[in-house]
């Protein structure tokens, strides 16, 4: 009786064991599954067609593709080229609506305190520079280098993914200089011009980089934009072509595709409808009010009525920017502006990294062909980043601020 007993608990302890086993291996699995889920793809032209960056020797030289596969293991490594999520910011919904939340947090990785410049540029704007350490600090007078940084729509030097980066260049081994372009009538930039930035709208930026390199004759720029801001930094660097004089660039959730992005945010969901159309409709409906006092040309026929009353970003657009700039409809304003028209020019090393799950600049729009085709550009895909988010670690840490330290440090030094 004992026996049998004694038989009956070893089987049912040899069963327990093995299913806890097979429990662990398909749990290491799917683990192992979704990590790898998790890998960065980086698309670019191949070893043998990358533009050569420099000359090291009299036999050899460094190319764009050695700088990422030798200079950029956050991208390229197969050890470390991964961006897994926050645990419970796993999906792009949750990792956009958290960054979002915590636009204003201060932390040590983001505690900085900016020196103003304001620019006027020559139909009367003003633009806001905010430098950090300050616009006369250098550890090397003449010759360090200088990062131009551009927000999304209604951003500013203000949000914390921008401070973290200006404070991460700051301190890294290169020290650079950083001064965020706050676009014309955001940041509490004064208003002096009626006339408002768009998503296509270049000619600030441009004004800027000449007033920078004006200043700085012997320091290298770089550029860097996020959102809105990176469609207006690619757009620029295409339509300035051999003649653009920044040393590289990289752009964060660039949306290449005005009209597939506009269409995104424009969307009748509860993210555009209570984090994202609020939040860029406030911002630019305040910078409309405060700019009441000048006056546009009547000749425009603006509908004061229905920009009053707008609710959705396209609304504002096809009342607004569309007239402005003199445009036939919306569809040629998102045509004109969207910067995929311009990859195809670009001449200095660029990166863009988006996210496979971002639902404000979808990948659809993402012109992945002429990134294999241009040796000067390259395209680092994440699965799981959402909008501004690519938040990975507990406590939640930003996981672009690496590969934009790795890339530009490797470029310039």
């Amino acid at each position: 009786m004992f026996d049998l007993l004694n038989t009956a608990t070893s089987s049912l302890s040899i069963a327990s064991a093995a299913a806890a086993a097979a429990l662990s291996i398909a749990g290491y699995l799917r683990y192992k599954q979704y990590i790898d889920q998790c890998r960065i793809t980086v698309i670019t032209s191949d070893s043998k067609t990358s533009i050569i960056l420099r000359q090291t020797d009299k036999e050899g030289v460094v190319t764009l593709h050695d700088i990422l596969h030798r200079k950029c293991p956050s991208l390229t490594d197969a050890q470390q080229a991964y961006m897994i999520p926050t645990p419970y910011l796993s999906t792009g919904l949750l990792q956009t609506i958290y960054a979002t939340l915590r636009i204003r947090q201060r932390d040590q990785s983001s505690d900085i305190k900016y020196e103003r410049e304001l620019l006027v540029m020559e139909d009367a704007a003003t633009v806001s520079l905010d430098w950090y350490p300050g616009i006369d600090s250098c550890q090397e007078p003449g010759n360090q280098p200088i990062v131009m940084i551009m927000s999304g729509v209604g951003g500013s030097s203000h949000e914390y993914h921008i401070r973290v980066v200006v404070k991460a260049l700051a301190l890294s081994l290169l020290h650079f200089r950083v001064v965020v372009v706050n676009h014309r009538g955001t940041a509490r930039t004064p208003i002096t011009s009626a006339t408002p930035y768009d998503s296509g709208f270049t000619e600030d930026f441009r004004t800027t980089v000449a007033h920078v390199r004006e200043r700085h004759p012997c320091s290298k720029l770089i550029a860097i934009g996020f959102s809105m801001g990176a469609n207006i930094l690619t757009k620029y660097i295409g339509e300035e072509g051999t003649s653009c004089v920044l040393s590289c660039a990289v752009t964060i959730c660039c949306p290449f595709d005005i009209a597939i992005s506009g269409a995104a945010l424009n969307e009748n969901n509860m993210l555009n409808n209570y984090v994202f159309q609020p939040a860029v409709m406030g911002a630019l409906m305040r910078a409309i009010k405060r700019a009441g006092h000048l006056c546009l040309n009547p000749a425009l026929g603006l509908d004061q009525e229905r920009i009053r009353n707008a609710k959705r970003l396209w609304e504002l657009e096809e009342e607004f920017m569309v007239k402005i700039r003199g445009y036939r409809d919306l569809e040629e304003y998102y045509v004109r502006s969207s910067s995929a028209n311009f990859v195809d020019n670009i001449d200095v090393p660029f990166l863009a990294i988006n996210s496979l799950d971002d639902r404000i600049t979808p990948p659809q729009g993402i012109p992945v062909e002429k990134f294999r085709r241009n040796p000067n550009i390259a395209l680092a895909l994440v699965p799981h980043g959402g909008h501004l988010g690519f938040l990975t670690g507990v406590p939640p840490r930003i996981w672009f601020v690496k590969p934009i330290v790795e890339f530009i440090s490797a470029v310039v030094s």
